[in-house]
């Protein structure tokens, strides 16, 4: 009796113990990925300020500009009808209010297509930014979650919509907030060209223009001792009536935009949780290419080149710029919900299979110790 004891007991122990390591080789793949479940609303608080009027895009007098508080609200989202086994899809829409003197609410959306296991972006016509026409090829960088186990050790690429590229972002250093242990990142940039498709959005909500003539450039050049009037009654006698006629054409303007950003993120499921600042702006610069060229034609011209070196001289001039942070409350909840997700992570990968194992190396101990120390021998016959 003791001998079927101990067969039985040894069994089960072995059968637990592969129980445990095909939990690790194959389970784990398949229970700790991206869920399909997700709908995370963070809220932020900040300024903002515009150093032209959007009314009429006239450029505001130093010292006068306008500077409205803002409230943003971010949520991401499981579009779980596109889901399967690897890939998962989240939509994104960022809403911000802009308060006094305009009142205004401006939302913009956004769709991620993810490799469930690594949270890398995906190359996938699904994924776009600002308008479902514009697909985006974001693939491999993260965003909107750095990966599962996320490293200091690492600096991780992550997408930025504003300017169509990723942004290197490296850590700075680690802390507890709200009872977890948080990694802080920074990523940061100046001068990176605007992407097309949120200039066409800039251009429908704050009548931002992608071009201009040189009478729209009138006040700009101006506060550079430039009389517009002058130059053009100059420029109508010295030069050809074909270059006179091209350089009224309109000349494109370029935008760049900024960015200081810091991320406190929970490193095991590389979810953001606290973004304690973020500052950005947007600048524009007119395009001189076409009229510095045209004005190259007339090197013996002293008045225009002197404009020509004038028109090198022009910087880019801030459009506007913002600067906002994670509200406490909105932080409190953000990692609740990433201790909620950590601990189904830990029960997938540390509870169950080191229950298994543990239970199962004690049953064949038992069993062992039941049969006399060894392995039960067969009976002879």
């Amino acid at each position: 009796m003791k001998g079927v004891a101990s067969k039985v007991l040894i069994g089960l122990g072995i059968a637990l113990i592969l129980a445990a390591i095909l939990w690790w080789a194959i389970a784990v793949n398949a229970l700790v990925k991206l869920p399909d479940d997700l709908d995370s609303v963070t809220q932020y608080e900040g300024n903002m300020t515009f150093y032209i009027n959007p009314l009429n895009q006239q450029r505001l007098p130093e010292g006068q500009e306008i500077v409205p508080e803002i409230q943003v609200e971010r949520t991401v989202s499981s579009v779980k009808d596109e889901y399967d086994s690897s890939t998962g899809v989240l939509s994104e829409e960022v809403v911000f209010n802009i308060g006094l003197p305009f009142n205004q609410t401006q939302t913009y959306k956004f769709s991620y297509v993810l490799d469930r296991r690594n949270l890398e972006n995906k190359n996938d016509s699904r994924a776009w930014a600002w308008t479902p026409q514009d697909v985006v090829e974001r693939s491999p960088s993260y965003y909107p979650f750095l990966p599962l186990d996320t490293t200091k050790d690492e600096s991780y690429s992550v997408w930025k919509n504003e300017i169509d590229e990723a942004v290197n972002t490296e850590f700075v250093d680690e802390e507890e907030k709200e009872g977890v242990t948080v990694y802080n990142f920074k990523g940061s940039f100046t001068g990176k060209k605007v992407a097309p498709a949120y200039i066409d959005v800039l251009n429908q909500s704050l009548g931002l223009p992608k071009q201009v003539t040189l009478q729209d450039l009138a006040p700009t050049l101006a506060a550079m001792g430039v009389d517009v009037n002058s130059v053009m009654a100059l420029l109508n006698q010295g030069l050809s009536p074909a270059d006179l006629q091209a350089i009224q054409q309109p000349m494109p303007v370029d935008y760049f935009w900024d960015m200081d950003q810091e991320i406190s993120v929970e490193p095991k499921t590389g979810g953001p949780v606290d973004l304690y600042k973020d500052s950005e702006s947007l600048s524009a610069m007119v395009n001189f290419s076409h009229l510095d060229s045209i004005l190259g034609n007339y090197p013996q011209d002293p008045v225009l080149q002197q404009l020509k070196t004038q028109l090198g001289t022009v910087e880019a001039q801030k459009i506007f710029e913002y600067s906002y942070e994670q509200t406490d409350s909105s932080v409190k909840e953000t990692v609740d919900e990433a201790k909620d997700q950590s601990g189904k992570i830990n029960v997938a990968k540390v509870y169950i299979p080191w229950a298994l194992l543990i239970v199962g190396a004690l049953i064949l101990i038992i069993g062992l110790l039941i049969g006399g120390g060894g392995a039960p021998q067969p009976e002879e016959q």
